[in-house]
């Protein structure tokens, strides 16, 4: 029998998530399989490159949680929350980071459409 190591127990879950990273500008879809407030379990195509740092959305929840890579085999992921690892971070509901990411958006289209103004000037 192996000895739990987590500090918090995870409950089995099979819900579809999205990795998050770049920005904002590059997601991938994942599939969790279990969860804690302290980390989770991911299954994703063994073959994908991932940042160690990246946001983990899950649409069920309506959250987004900072994480981190703790371990790899193959498709399995194991991660960490950053709330949990000390960075402070708090869960940030779904529909903000939606918004926040619209903002972005429109904020990197306003200063294009600014240096474009500027240039014809």
């Amino acid at each position: 029998m192996t000895t739990e190591r987590r500090k918090t127990p995870r409950q089995r879950t099979l819900l579809g998530g999205r990795i998050v990273f770049n920005q904002r500008r590059s997601t991938l879809d994942c599939v969790v399989r279990n969860f804690s407030d302290a980390g989770a379990l991911v299954l994703l195509s063994d073959s994908v490159a991932l940042p160690v740092a990246f946001d983990l959305e899950i649409d069920h929840r309506q959250s987004s949680y900072g994480a981190r890579v703790r371990w790899r085999d193959g498709e399995r992921i194991g991660l960490s929350f950053a709330d949990h690892a000390g960075a402070g971070n708090e869960v940030i509901p779904l529909d903000i980071a939606r918004r926040l990411k619209h903002c972005e958006q429109n904020n990197a289209q306003l200063k294009a459409r600014i240096a474009q103004l500027t240039q014809a000037g």
